[in-house]
C-alpha cells in the first residue's frame, strides 16, 4: 500500500457512507476533518447541524471478519464525552464484505413501543448488537421519527 493509502481508503469510505446516508435518509452529512486533530469526535456530522441519533465512527480495513473491541471502546468513549444524547454507532467494512453496523442494545430498546420509560434502567453500552446496513437505516429512521 502506498504512503497515506490507509487514510485515503478511510476518507473514501467516509464519503461513500455519507452518500449512502443521504440516499437512505435524505440527510446530508459531511466528513468531520477535525477528527484528525482532536480525539473524541465523530467521523461524519449532519450538514444542517441538527441532532442525529448516532455518533458515527467509521472503519475500513482490508481483512477481518468482525468489529474490534478497541473500535467500539473508541466510539463509546466519544459518545459519553459528547454534549448530546447520541448513541455510539460503529460502521465498518472489510474488503469484499458488506458493511456492518454495531449499536448499543439501548438504541434498539428505545424504538417506538419498546422505548424505555422515565426512570427505567438503561442498558450498558457494552451490550451491543450488530446488524447489516439496511437494518441500521431502519433503526435510524425510527429513532428520527420518534424524535420529531
Amino acid at each position: 500500500m502506498k504512503a497515506g493509502g490507509g487514510r485515503a481508503k478511510g476518507a473514501k469510505f467516509e464519503l461513500d457512507v455519507a452518500k449512502a446516508l443521504h440516499e437512505a435518509l435524505g440527510i446530508k452529512f459531511h466528513r468531520n476533518l477535525r477528527q484528525y486533530q482532536k480525539a473524541g469526535l465523530d467521523d461524519l456530522t449532519r450538514e444542517d447541524g441538527k441532532a442525529f441519533p448516532f455518533m458515527l465512527e467509521l472503519k475500513r480495513y482490508g481483512q477481518g471478519t468482525s468489529s474490534q473491541p478497541a473500535w467500539w471502546d473508541q466510539i463509546c468513549a466519544a459518545a459519553r464525552s459528547a454534549d448530546n444524547d447520541s448513541y455510539p454507532a460503529l460502521i465498518y467494512k472489510y474488503d469484499r464484505q458488506p458493511i456492518r453496523c454495531r449499536v448499543p442494545l439501548q438504541a434498539v430498546a428505545d424504538l417506538g413501543q419498546f422505548g424505555t420509560q422515565e426512570g427505567e434502567d438503561k442498558y450498558d453500552w457494552r451490550y451491543a448488537v450488530e446488524m447489516d446496513w439496511d437494518t441500521f437505516m431502519m433503526v435510524c429512521r425510527e429513532l428520527l421519527a420518534d424524535a420529531s
